[in-house]
This record gives structure tokens, C-alpha cells and sequence, in this order.
């Protein structure tokens, strides 16, 4: 099982990797909150590397969702997983999500 990793791109940008899952996800909350809060309007989530996902991977994305609502900033998601997508819709969370995908 690979970890899930972020990595700084540059201070609008960062790279997501490896596995979203249950166990996995923890690791990357905060990291993702501290690179928010260091970037001044966007911030854009590069996923073209994650591999496998679960609903703690959605959870995730809600989570930093909500932390660049709190700070005004305005958070896109490049190369969303496929596999990803249908625990979106199975969710009904496609209406949030719409907005995010660049």
C-alpha cells in the first residue's frame, strides 16, 4: 500500500499522491490546511498521481474544501480519479464538486 503524500509545488499549488484511504488520509489533513494557509487567493490540487481511493478520500477534499472556504480561497482540483467519481455521484455531492474541477 503506498501512503498518501503532498507535495509543494509552488505556493498556489500542490501535488497529491499515492492511496486516499481510511488509513492513509490522516496524514495529509494538515499539510494540506498549512499549504492553504501559506497561498494568498487559489489553490490548486493536483490528484494525477493518487492511485487507489475510498471515501476518506472524498472526505479529504470536503475537509480542505471547507478550510479554503474559511479563508476565502478558491480551491480547484486537476485530474480528479476517475475511480473517484462514482462515490462522488453515490454521495450526490456532484453539484459541490462541479465547481472545483479545472
Amino acid at each position: 500500500m503506498a501512503n498518501a503524500e503532498l507535495s509543494s509545488i509552488s505556493q498556489e499549488r500542490a501535488q497529491l499522491s499515492g492511496d486516499l484511504l481510511n488509513n492513509t488520509v490522516v496524514a495529509v489533513i494538515e499539510p494540506g490546511k498549512q499549504l492553504m494557509a501559506a497561498a494568498s487567493q487559489s489553490w490548486t490540487l493536483d490528484m494525477i498521481a493518487v492511485e487507489r481511493v475510498s471515501s476518506a478520500g472524498v472526505a479529504l477534499l470536503l475537509e480542505w474544501l471547507r478550510y479554503a472556504q474559511s479563508r476565502k480561497l478558491d480551491f480547484k482540483i486537476e485530474n480528479l480519479p476517475s475511480h473517484m467519481q462514482p462515490i462522488i455521484r453515490v454521495s450526490d455531492l456532484e453539484p459541490l464538486f462541479e465547481p472545483l474541477l479545472s
